[in-house]
């Protein structure tokens, strides 16, 4: 019988962003006593939810994932505040720039398209975001929102690279790394759009 492992699809965050993550997550954890992200999972935002493949069906996602980066530049990110989805989870927001999200759309088409078995879910792609604090209560999340909602985080990023990650006793670790092809392009555009928004 063929053993079924858990993987999932993101981009892993860098630089600053990243060591902000990991600084904020280890503070909720300690503060708030709610689940410890930094010890189970790199810094990241999701692009595909975790699915569950045995080996050669990985293989086959990551033939699919090279094919798309060989073909993909690296598009501008940039991370700006906070939000949440209901009480339960409370993210780093991503903007909703026009060429990440078409990016991400672009890879998630990819994979549902030219893997018959890839579960497709709703609204993928719909909400970058990096999340902070998950499986919280209604007092967890009164208490962390009260302290987040009034800060305003902002990091300029690149989603250039494309990650695999595996479940392994219960800790996410990175499998394959495939970057896109060629550097960021438009990152004038995508700040002007950026500065517009936060102007109006």
């Amino acid at each position: 019988m063929l053993s079924l492992v858990k993987y999932f699809i993101a981009h892993l965050l860098s630089g600053d962003a990243r060591q902000y993550h990991s600084g904020l997550t280890r503070e909720l954890a300690l503060k708030y006593r709610v689940i410890p992200l930094h010890d189970r999972i790199p810094p990241h935002i999701t692009i595909k939810p975790p699915f569950e493949t045995d080996e050669s069906g990985i293989k086959e996602v990551e033939r699919v994932l090279r094919s798309f980066a060989g073909n993909e530049r690296s598009t501008p990110l940039v991370i700006d505040g906070f939000g949440r989805f209901g009480f339960r989870t409370v993210y780093m927001d991503v903007y909703k720039g026009a060429e990440a999200v078409s990016l991400v759309r672009r890879l998630i088409h990819a994979l549902n398209t030219n893997i018959a078995w890839m579960p497709a879910y709703p609204l993928e792609g719909n909400k970058l975001h990096a999340s902070v604090a998950r499986f919280l209560n209604r007092k967890q999340f009164r208490r962390i929102w009260r302290e987040l909602r009034v800060l305003r985080p902002r990091f300029e990023s690149t989603l250039d690279t494309i990650v695999i990650l595996k479940k392994e006793e219960g800790v996410w670790k990175v499998m394959t790394s495939i970057p896109l092809r060629g550097e960021a392009s438009g990152w004038v555009s995508v700040g002007q759009m950026y500065r517009e928004r936060v102007a109006g």
